[in-house]
């Protein structure tokens, strides 16, 4: 993988600052659904009807993202502005000092529970994707000058300040028990082992840069004490991959002295494997308070990963002397593409390129549900608060729920926080497939939308009555 192909990738993750789906880690939806496994995601405290085995990636497939930014009418503007994307006027005037974005991807290779006893146990392996970025309003300000600079005029100034893209990639194989302590009492938790694939971050401090360019800068003879100008920087990418990462190329300074300076991304399909293991725990617990008043509550994805020095690489910049611009790197800060990293000129650093440890993205929730008829129909209200970086995402979900047989269940959710107030939820277990969105579209310029999949098949016994507890 060449530096183009690495430009493209994370263009693509800067790019899903205009895509505006929901904040939603797992289907919030879901919870109150007795008949579906999926609630154990939120809480391994609760139980389902029935054991499950999931159908391998179809079986459980959620994907999520929030961001400050833009709605799903701004959208259509996003990919219509095509190479005019830094100069549409409207798109500019919509965004915030701060842009922030976050997206995860989660899916199960393998997962099934089944009742032993009182108890019910659960196993899963699967796959999970983070992406966090926050991109200032300045990047693009100077990327509107950039854009339609002309020699004419012939100056540019821009500054650039907190800019940061993460990406977390890595394997989850869990095991979770959950057990009645009373008739009204019920805990459960889940142990994961945590294999990492990839991590990359990205990090700009400050960027700054001021330049007078001649009307003919080709040619060296129009460059003279006038024209020329400098750029600072203090920046660092680092990226653990097996078999792959950042590459470097060896360039020469005025004076003769060899720098090994980034120049792209290297991925060697055959290196694939494992670049750093971790831990993680879930907590949960539900209390029947009254017959039909139930309240809940869950720690979600303690843990962290540790990452290998083997598969780590840094390029890092931190110049407090001025870099000069003259005739021969002037082209690199006249680039539109906002990732084009030779204008940062980000040089091999080995003494950072160490193991270090990075946290998973926990999420926190409390919830109250009232059951009528029987436990048939319920109506439920749920906080969740998800810690990820830049900021944390919070939201409220009400819901009400039916459930009158555990191969069918239904539940319409209304979550206003993350929507704007725009969208609400409605998830439907008939037989052995469930499908569900915490934020569906209803007209206006909503900024929520995701989706849920999921396709299972009965395992084992059904839960056990209170009588038998």
């Amino acid at each position: 993988m060449g530096t183009n192909l690495f430009k493209k990738t994370l263009l693509l993750i800067g790019g899903l600052l205009f895509v505006e789906v929901a904040h939603a880690q797992y289907l919030r939806t879901s919870y109150f659904m007795e008949g579906t496994s999926s609630r154990l995601q939120l809480n391994p405290g609760l139980q389902p009807t029935i054991g499950y085995f999931n159908i391998p990636i179809l079986g459980s497939f959620n994907m999520g993202a929030s961001s400050n930014v833009l709605g799903t009418k701004d959208i259509i503007g996003v990919l219509d502005s095509g190479s005019d994307l830094f100069s549409n006027d409207a798109l500019y005037n919509r965004l915030k000092e701060d842009n922030r974005l976050n997206v995860n991807l989660n899916t199960d290779l393998l997962s099934f529970g089944w009742y032993k006893g009182k108890g019910f146990w659960s196993v899963n392996v699967g796959l999970r994707a983070e992406v966090g970025a926050s991109v200032p309003k300045n990047m693009f300000e100077y990327l509107r000058d950039a854009n339609r600079f002309s020699l004419e005029n012939g100056t540019l100034q821009g500054r650039i300040s907190n800019m940061n893209f993460d990406v977390n990639a890595y394997a989850e194989v869990g095991l979770g028990y959950s057990r009645p302590v009373t008739d009204r009492l019920t805990v459960g938790g889940r142990v994961k082992v945590l294999l990492g694939i990839a991590h990359a971050e990205m990090q700009v401090d400050e960027f700054a840069v001021d330049m007078n360019i001649p009307q003919n800068p080709e040619n060296p003879e129009n460059w003279n004490n006038t024209y020329g100008g400098y750029t600072s920087a203090h920046a660092h990418i680092t990226t653990s991959i097996k078999g792959g990462g950042l590459s470097f190329a060896d360039t020469y300074d005025s004076y003769g002295n060899a720098i090994r300076q980034i120049d792209g991304f290297d991925f060697e399909g055959g290196g694939f494997g494992i670049s750093g293991t971790g831990f993680g725990v879930d907590f949960g617990a539900s209390y029947k308070l009254l017959d039909n008043l139930t309240l809940s509550a869950a720690v979600l994805d303690l843990g962290f990963i540790n990452w290998k020095s083997s598969a780590t690489t840094v390029a890092s910049v931190d110049n407090d002397m001025q870099v000069d611009i003259n005739q021969n790197n002037y082209q690199e800060y006249l680039s539109g593409d906002f990732l084009n990293l030779e204008r940062f000129n980000l040089v091999e650093d080995k003494e950072r390129a160490s193991s270090y440890k990075t946290k998973l993205s926990s999420t926190v929730l409390v919830a109250g549900e009232y059951a009528f008829l029987n436990n048939k129909i319920s109506v439920g209200a749920m906080y969740s608060a998800y810690f990820v970086q830049p900021k944390v995402l919070n939201e409220l979900t009400l819901s009400a729920t039916v459930r009158p047989k555990s191969w069918f269940n239904a539940a319409v959710s209304y979550s206003p926080v993350q929507a704007g107030g725009k969208s609400f939820g409605l998830a439907l277990k008939l037989g052995p497939v469930f499908v569900g969105t915490d934020y569906m579209y209803f007209g206006g310029n909503s900024k929520a939308v995701n989706g849920f999949l999921g396709i299972s098949i009965p395992l084992g016994g059904s839960k056990p009555s209170v009588d038998e507890i």
